[in-house]
């Protein structure tokens, strides 16, 4: 299915946001839903086929029969009016998904507006990423003040995580949005030459970036605005912001503002996104000032 012509949604995406709030909804009932899918639109496009999917889907990971009317209702728990929300993205990169590449199952925790908590479920990440193309499926966590964990998806002890330590330009390796359509890449570009990182460039789908980050993995994850009036969404940074400050990042806009997400349900006060190993994080904003400017 598309939504608003473009961008693809999929069944996954709508039962893993029944299944995420199916949880939430029983154990905070009154906290609030900022989440990305809508079950008009899936009542609208899926069909019949779509219907008995989505309900056998969800009976299986639940492990309870459940009906359609439930699942629907759970794609739109909005929640009340706790000053705690849960920002859903339920497969943050779907077009990653469908290439049987990158994507994430992302849920944040906001208090007052300020992300405190977030998990970043990426199934197809490598366990390790000096071996690629051995064991993938990685979750990250972390919460504010008690620091961040990485676990594998097949099982084992939680393991404590950091940024990288990295502040010589020499070394510094950046990340990007596969999709052009999600920033300006030529700026990227144009700031990691004005900055000198030697470290190079990997561009990856979804808030699977957020987690390099915060592993240690690299030290820059830079999202511009791909037009003037866009404003990003809450639910594709809330899980990944709190990762990485968990882990002893920074994540701000390009501007070096914190994120604002007490607007709904975008960042209507930022521009773009920067996320760092904060020890690179006022360079790489000078840098991106300078590219700016040139190109301006």
């Amino acid at each position: 299915m598309a939504k608003l012509g473009k961008e693809p949604v999929t069944v996954a995406d709508y039962a893993s946001q029944a299944v995420v709030l199916r949880e939430v909804a029983a154990a905070y009932p009154d906290h609030r839903i900022v989440s990305e899918e809508g079950a008009a639109h899936f009542e609208d496009h899926a069909g019949a086929s779509g219907a008995e999917q989505i309900v056998r889907v969800v009976s299986s990971v639940t492990g309870a029969q459940v009906t359609l009317a439930e699942v629907l209702g759970w794609i739109d728990h909005a929640g009340g009016e706790s000053n705690v929300t849960w920002a859903i993205d339920p497969i943050d990169g779907t077009k990653g998904f469908l290439r049987r590449d990158q994507f994430a199952v992302a849920v944040g925790m906001l208090v007052d507006g300020a992300p405190v908590a977030g998990v970043l479920g990426c199934p197809h990440f490598p366990v390790d990423a000096s071996a690629p193309n051995a064991e993938r499926g990685v979750l990250y966590w972390g919460s504010i003040g008690e620091g961040a964990f990485v676990e594998t998806l097949s099982g084992g002890e939680p393991q404590p995580i950091t940024v990288s330590d990295v502040s010589d330009p020499a070394g510094v390796r950046v990340l990007g949005s596969v999709e052009s359509a999600h920033g300006d890449p030529a700026l990227v570009v144009a700031t990691i030459a004005e900055a000198g990182f030697g470290g190079g460039m990997v561009r990856i789908d979804s808030q699977v970036k957020y987690g390099a980050v915060a592993h240690g993995l690299a030290e820059v994850y830079i999202r511009p605005r791909n037009h003037p009036d866009y404003r990003e969404r809450v639910w594709d940074h809330a899980a990944g912001a709190a990762v990485v400050i968990a882990a002893g990042g920074r994540v701000t806009d390009l501007d070096g503002v914190d994120l604002d997400f007490t607007h709904g349900a975008r960042l209507e006060v930022n521009r773009g996104v920067l996320a760092t190993n904060g020890l690179v994080h006022d360079e790489v904003l000078a840098a991106l000032s300078a590219a700016e400017g040139s190109a301006g």
